[in-house]
Formats: C-alpha cells, structure tokens, sequence
C-alpha cells in the first residue's frame, strides 16, 4: 500500500545566526517536523543553553545551586559551552528597573566579555521590560555589530527601535506574540515592513510549559508550520521555544530538581514534534537528553 503523502507549495524560512565555522542555520523545511518520507526536512532543531548576566535570588534553587561557583557572566559562558550547546543565550536580566537597573553601558561591557570568552552563536535578549529593553538593546546590537546574533525579544510594543536596531547590528530578531496566529503574522508584517526580511525573523509564541498551556501553543505551531507550507511567505519563519524558563518556574520543578528535569525534557520533546528549531534550556543534563531525542527524530526513530 502506497503512503500518502501531502505536497507543499511552500517552506519554512532559512535563517543563520552567528558566524564562521560556528554559524548554525535553522528551517528549510519543506515539510512537517521529521517526515522526511514527504519532504525536505530542512536542518534539524537545535539547542541553546541560558546564560545570565545575574543569578538573581528569586531563581529556581535547584538551578541556583547549579551555577553558583559561577563568579561572572564570563565563567558562566565557560561552564555553559563545556556542554557543547548549539549556541547560547544571553539574557540580561540585572537590568530590570525592578531589580538592579543595570546600565546600557554595563551592559555592552558585560556582553564584550562574553564575546572575548566564546565563539558560539548567540541569541541575546534584554530583561524582559519594554521600556529598558528599548534602552540596552540598540547598545548590544551595535556592540555585537558582526557576530549576526539572534535578538530579542520584539513585542508589539517596541518592534520598531529593537528591529532599527537589528538591521544597523546585521543582527536576526525574535518575534513574540501571545498564543494567536493572526496576531503572529502581523508582527512579521510589521517587522518585514521595517527591513528584515524573514530570513531574520524568529518567531516565539509565548511558551507554555507541560501542563501550562503547551497544548494551545503546540496547536499555534502546527498551524504556523501548515500556513507557512502552504505558501504564506509572512507564517514562514523559523520557531524559538523558551522552554527552560517555563518549566523551571513550575511548582513541580520547585520541589526537585528531578520533576524539573523531567518536565524540562518532555516539553521539549513536544515542542521538537509541534515544529520548534530552537529549545533554550536552562539545565545542562536536559540539553543531553533533547540532543538524543533530536538524534533519534532525524533519524526516523522513536523516542
């Protein structure tokens, strides 16, 4: 019996991030997630493993624990790369005003830093408030100007400085957009429409870890993934998943760090089905396990 097969008059979005014999590309896929009896699968997911300028003390103890003996972001980087993670992200989180209100200054000289001691990609994100990530991110861009990092995170709110920023920087730029695939397509538009194009577009659809809204977002990637293969150029950008950050936040992973390993790996595992080209984990033994998974699912095995 002959296996059906759908055809696609459309394909995922390639895009590359840092540079050299480093540089990584995701998407090309021409198909749904590992069925690569019906297409080109493109290149497989990669992994990226967080590191923060601040160990700030509301953090996962279990995770706190972990990284303490590192002294600076520097080390941090160090002890990161030792597990041979796809790339890294950088998240400046001491530059909450809400926290310690780090400078744009202090941070450009934070990621210098960073650049002396790895010569991974990097995906770079700013503490997550609108305001002062307007503020750090046109300094970061220009300092990381050359290394083609991932930047983030564009919201509705600050698109259009974080986008001038990224397309001065020669930088790719995350897109996010709470769980709605109208509302994804139109931040695409909007960032398009101010340069980049979506070889430098990433997408994040507002994460949900197992058990926290990841089936809703598991359906909004399907049905980007399915849009974007069926021709829609402004759906076909590549998926970012922040997985770690999610899961590790979990009452469950609060109380051991087994439960939190545990729920870390399974969403990742589900979200590498839904379509996801970037997972940033938070734990080293999580990004060993996914690097079997991803192995297996490119290879037509089971998990």
């Amino acid at each position: 019996m002959d296996i059906v097969k759908e055809k696609s008059s459309g394909r995922v979005s390639e895009v590359k991030i840092g540079k050299g014999e480093k540089e990584v590309a995701v998407g090309g896929h021409g198909t749904l997630p590992f069925l690569d009896f019906e297409g080109d699968t493109g290149h497989r997911p990669i992994l990226a493993l967080e590191v923060r300028d601040w160990l700030n003390p509301d953090w996962n103890p279990y995770l706190s624990e972990y990284w303490k003996d590192a002294s600076s972001t520097a080390e941090w980087v160090k002890k990161a790369e030792s597990f041979s993670p796809d790339l890294l992200c950088v998240r400046f989180m001491s530059a909450d005003p809400d926290t310690k209100n780090t400078s744009a200054e202090d941070t450009v000289k934070t990621l210098e830093e960073v650049l002396k001691n790895t010569r991974l990609p990097l995906i770079i994100t700013g503490c997550g408030n609108i305001a002062k990530d307007q503020e750090i991110i046109p300094a970061l861009t220009e300092a990381a100007k050359g290394e083609n990092a991932l930047f983030g995170i564009a919201v509705k709110e600050n698109y259009k400085t974080l986008a001038a920023a990224a397309l001065a920087g020669g930088h790719s730029l995350i897109a996010e957009t709470p769980l709605d695939i109208n509302l994804a397509k139109q931040l695409n538009i909007l960032i398009s429409d101010m340069g980049l194009g979506t070889d430098k577009i990433v997408m994040h659809h507002s994460t949900g870890g197992l058990g926290y809204g990841l089936e809703y977002c598991y359906s909004i990637m399907e049905r980007c993934r399915l849009a974007a293969l069926s021709g829609d150029a402004m759906m076909s950008p590549p998926v970012l998943n922040f997985i770690g950050q999610e899961c590790w936040k979990t009452k469950e992973a609060k109380d051991s760090s087994g439960l939190g390993l545990a729920w870390e790996v399974t969403t990742g595992v589900a979200y590498l089905e839904a379509g996801s080209d970037i997972l940033v984990l938070n734990h080293p033994e999580s990004l060993e396990k996914l690097r079997k998974a991803v192995n297996q699912l490119s290879a037509g095995g089971d998990v």
